[in-house]
């Protein structure tokens, strides 16, 4: 399944829109997006909504391929369960993995609360 790089998507408005001299305030009025919400998207901390996005990427003329997050890293946690020589190391591996990902929840959730 294909994410959206959301740094990319950033980076990629705010460029498109400089280069063809189009202000905060225009591309708002013509996506029907308040300026501040287009300044937050081009910092990367508003996800705008498909129709929104749909209409930045005709706009800016950003073909939509370009702004998906690559899948040339190998999914760590599967090479590490294939590494266990017992089932021993097996349950120890899922533990270690299960606390890992725990704790990346919980710290995604304390960045968002710090953010408020």
């Amino acid at each position: 399944m294909n994410k959206i790089n959301l740094e990319k998507l950033a980076e990629l408005i705010q460029e498109k829109r400089k280069s063809k001299g189009i202000t905060q305030d225009k591309l708002g009025e013509l996506c029907g997006i308040n300026r501040q919400i287009i300044g937050r998207i081009e910092l990367g901390k508003s996800i705008p909504s498909v129709q929104q996005l749909d209409l930045l990427l005709e706009i800016l003329d950003i073909d939509f391929k370009d702004i998906l997050k690559s899948d040339d890293k190998k999914d760590v946690f599967m090479e590490m369960r294939g590494e266990a020589r017992t089932e021993e190391e097996r349950r120890g591996l899922e533990k270690m993995i299960s606390m890992m990902l725990c704790l990346k929840k919980h710290d995604r959730l304390r960045s968002i609360y710090n953010e408020r």
